[in-house]
């Protein structure tokens, strides 16, 4: 008698350890009853299904066959009998498919113990249970409570699947989370919930079943706004650059205020990548995923009232799941951030940002200050990040007085600057700062209170500034230079005119003539006043050049000799060359034009002793030599560096830092005119260089040109060695005059007249046309019928150039004398690439015309 209930106490267990299959035959039969009167319900409702839809065929056909016989009240009742019927045979489909959808007997969840079954519906967070199939079998009450908040209508008819919940803005991660779900793979993805639940994030977990399905699970995210973290609003709502959080699929989960004002979007509202990065650059966001650390991206922020606006972001994923990246948008006119901040930022950070808002300022490559009250004028620093520390020298501790950073004894007072940056408005209020490295030039802002404290942005300008006064000095470069062009194509014009009659004049009053003394004077006025035009153009790097391939130990060693011709006995000249000095491109002539100014300036400074020695050294440097001296964008490769250094008295730093100032010298009145120094600089940059002087008082200067230096390749060095073999004995015809036709193309008319006229008294054949389009007809109407063409290089219309190119096919064997007072930059390369091409810079002598001419036609 006492067996019997231990035994069936061994067996209760046992059977609840085996897996519920429903193998239970009381479980078989509890099912078994409701199935049956389930089939017997569907069978019931398609049987009413079928008749209703025959009653409302049926009625509609009679309505419609026998209207004309059963009159309007028939019609209207047979209509309204079918209407019905419709009614009813819709309320049967949408009946029987809800049955489907709830029928969760074909795929049913293993049975649960009531108590767990109970946990699982009591649970926090909604779950779903599908089959494998993925059909939705089971949910828990937070997941219907879910359905309901977003899909009401959905919700009442069936149990709703995540696709139902989410329909299109999460189509990516639910495709990822389905495939998981059906392949017995684990997945986690993060979703943003619509309509009722007020834009939730939701981490969404899929974990496969043993039996078969998978479980869902849903999480929902407390990140939805700046405000997760205390303090950091403060810190991050109002900085001067933008910040937001987004995740894999370009949703915006959090925005402080600055990148929402730029927006104009209030907050609250639903934010995507794509909204507010204009072209393709979402997709460029989206792409970063895969890179490691912080990655910049030049964009364009797509701003209030449809404003474009160049932006710099710097995004960071997290390489957790689900995926977030963090970002700030650094922009020049919005934020006042200078151009190029951004590319610090994985210097300052280490190749990570950090977790949350709070470290990345406190990685921020611009200063952050906390201050402990709302006046800055009375507050005091509670904290610095490490890059304001930096900024100030170590001086932003804690505990110092917020006005005492900065440098008051110029510009505005510290209350007036203050009133600026509290005033609300965009523009960053300039200041210096004190630092330990001198003062710095810096934008300061200002957040709004918060519980009676603010929080201060500076951010470091000295770099902006120098670009601002370096942009200043070439606008003037550029304003002079477009001046002197202009002036030096007429005032050249004007020389020749004049140059050309003296010389005529000359020709009719010998050596001996009382007029003799008076025409030469008039020959050295214009020859002074073309120097002066030369400088101005070297200078403003407008010259004519003829651009080669040069050795500069060559060239150097060739004219020393001139050199030494031009300066005092006492004045010695020592050449020091180095080895393997690399070739450059340049013309030759400026280049020993360049030596000559220094050479004449090492003697004025050296003239007080009486005495000294003017070295000149040449070497090979690597590109870092040339950046280290203080160059811009030094392209990488051999350079060329040519040492120029006196002994003279030296020069302050006041002194040094304006001598390559046009018109600027230190010589008694009438000792100099201040455009030697200057032209030396303009012919190095024209040709691509570096100039740059070091000087002390008593200990003489150094002056250092840097040249890029260049590879000829074999068409080159043959080109090159033609050339010099043509040119390699020059002599001066005897006779100047000969036989040719030539066409003169020149729109002045006193310089063509007075040339053509020079020309025939030669006995040249001179055809004459004023302008490029009157010198090609008349080259088309005589094809090959000339021998030489002297053309100006620059006239209205057509100009030189461009004669030539459009006639190229009408010049048969004719050669070329360009002559001009001033030419573009294009026309030096013109000049460079085709070494057939004769130059004759204006004002010219009738000598130097003569001689060119018959040098020409004798090729």
């Amino acid at each position: 008698m006492t067996d019997a209930p231990t035994k069936a106490k061994r067996e209760k267990p046992a059977a609840k350890s085996g897996p519920s299959t429903g193998s239970d035959p009381v479980q078989v039969r509890e099912r078994a009853v409701p199935k049956a009167k389930q089939d017997r319900a569907t069978l019931l409702a398609r049987t009413v299904f079928w008749i209703s839809g025959l009653m409302a065929l049926g009625a509609a056909g009679f309505a419609l066959v026998a209207a004309s016989t059963a009159g309007w009240h028939g019609f209207m009742l047979l209509s309204g009998i079918a209407f019905v019927a419709f009614i009813l045979l819709f309320a049967l489909a949408a009946g029987e498919t809800a049955a489907r959808s709830l029928n969760t007997e074909p795929a049913a969840p293993p049975r649960a113990d009531s108590l767990a079954a109970a946990a699982l519906d009591a649970a926090s967070d909604p779950m779903l249970i599908t089959d494998a199939r993925g059909r939705c079998v089971w949910a828990n009450a937070k997941y219907r409570e879910l359905a309901k908040s977003i899909a009401p209508l959905a919700a009442g008819l069936s149990l709703p699947a995540p696709d139902r919940l989410w329909p299109g803005s999460a189509g990516g991660a639910l495709y990822r989370l389905s495939k998981a779900a059906a392949s017995g793979e684990q997945a986690r993805e993060t979703l943003t919930a619509l309509g009722g639940s007020g834009g939730a994030v939701y981490s969404v977990a899929v974990d496969p079943m043993a039996m078969g399905g998978a479980l869902w699970r849903f999480a929902e995210e407390r990140s939805s706004g700046l405000e997760a973290e205390p303090g950091v609003p403060d810190w991050a709502e109002h900085a001067p650059v933008g910040l937001f959080l987004a995740d894999g699929e370009g949703r915006v989960l959090s925005a402080n205020a600055t990148l929402r004002a730029w927006l104009d979007a209030p907050e609250g509202q639903a934010l995507k990548v794509k909204d507010f990065l204009a072209g393709d650059m979402a997709r460029s966001f989206l792409r970063t995923r895969n890179e490691k650390g912080v990655v910049r991206l030049d964009a364009r922020l797509l701003a209030r009232e449809g404003v474009e606006s160049p932006v710099t972001l710097a995004v960071e994923w997290d390489e957790g799941r689900p995926a977030r990246a963090r970002a700030v948008v650094y922009g020049l006119t919005a934020a006042g951030t200078p151009p190029g901040v951004a590319q610090m930022i994985a210097q300052h950070t280490g190749g990570r940002a950090g977790r949350t808002f709070d470290d990345m300022f406190a990685n921020a490559p611009f200063g952050v200050a906390r201050l402990d009250g709302a006046d800055p004028g009375a507050a005091i620093v509670e904290d610095s990040n490490p890059a304001f520390l930096q900024l100030s020298g170590g001086a932003a501790i804690p505990g110092t007085p917020f006005i005492d950073l900065f440098d008051w004894s110029d510009g505005d007072s510290a209350q007036k600057a203050f009133a600026r940056a509290l005033s609300g408005r965009s523009e960053p209020v300039a200041l210096t700062l004190k630092s330990g490295d001198g003062a710095r030039d810096v934008h300061l802002f200002l957040s709004p209170a918060r519980s009676g404290k603010r929080a201060a942005y500076i951010v470091d300008i000295t770099e902006l500034r120098k670009l601002e006064g370096q942009y200043a000095q070439a606008q003037k470069l550029q304003a002079v230079g477009a001046l002197v062009s202009r002036v030096a194509h007429d005032f050249n014009n004007f020389l020749t005119a004049i140059k050309l009659n003296t010389d005529d004049l000359l020709v009719r009053h010998p050596v001996g003539d009382p007029s003799y003394p008076e025409l030469q004077n008039i020959n050295a006025v214009v020859a002074h006043a073309a120097g002066r035009i030369k400088h101005l153009l070297a200078f403003a790097r407008k010259q004519t050049l003829r651009v080669e391939t040069v050795d500069v130990t060559e060239t150097l060693s060739d004219a020393v000799h001139l050199l030494r011709q031009s300066v005092e006995e006492w004045m010695r000249i020592e050449l020091r060359h180095g080895r393997d000095v690399p070739l450059i491109r340049i013309d030759r002539d400026e280049l020993v034009n360049a030596l000559m100014n220094l050479t004449t300036n090492a003697r004025d400074a050296m003239g007080g002793k009486g005495k000294g020695t003017l070295t000149i050294t040449t070497e090979a440097v690597e590109a870092d030599t040339v950046r280290n001296a203080g160059a811009p964008d030094v392209a990488e490769g051999k350079w060329t560096a040519i040492h120029v250094t006196d002994e003279g008295t030296g020069m302050d730093e006041e002194t040094l830092g304006k001598i390559f100032e046009p018109f600027f010298t230190t010589k008694e009145p009438g000792k100099g005119t201040g455009l030697g120094l200057a032209t030396v600089y303009g012919i190095v940059k024209q040709s691509g260089g570096f100039l740059f002087a070091r000087s002390k008082l008593g200990e003489g200067t150094t002056f250092t040109l840097y040249f890029p230096g260049h590879e000829p390749d074999a068409e080159e060095i043959a080109k090159t060695e033609a050339r010099k073999a043509e040119v390699e004995a020059p002599r001066k015809p005897a006779d100047l005059a000969g036989r040719g036709r030539i066409l003169l193309v020149e729109d002045e008319a006193p310089v063509r007249t007075i040339t053509a006229s020079t020309l025939a008294k030669r006995g040249y054949e001179v055809v004459e046309a004023e302008d490029g389009e009157e010198a090609l007809e008349k080259l088309e109407a005589e094809p090959g019928g000339f021998d030489l063409i002297i053309s100006d290089v620059v006239m209205p219309g057509l100009d030189g150039p461009g004669l030539l190119k459009a006639a190229k096919d009408y010049l048969g064997d004719a050669r070329i004398i360009f002559i001009s007072g001033y030419a573009e930059e294009h026309f030096s390369h013109t000049l460079s690439a085709d070494l057939d091409i004769s130059f004759l810079p204006k004002p010219f002598s009738l000598q130097a015309l003569a001689e060119r001419v018959k040098e020409e036609l004798g090729r």
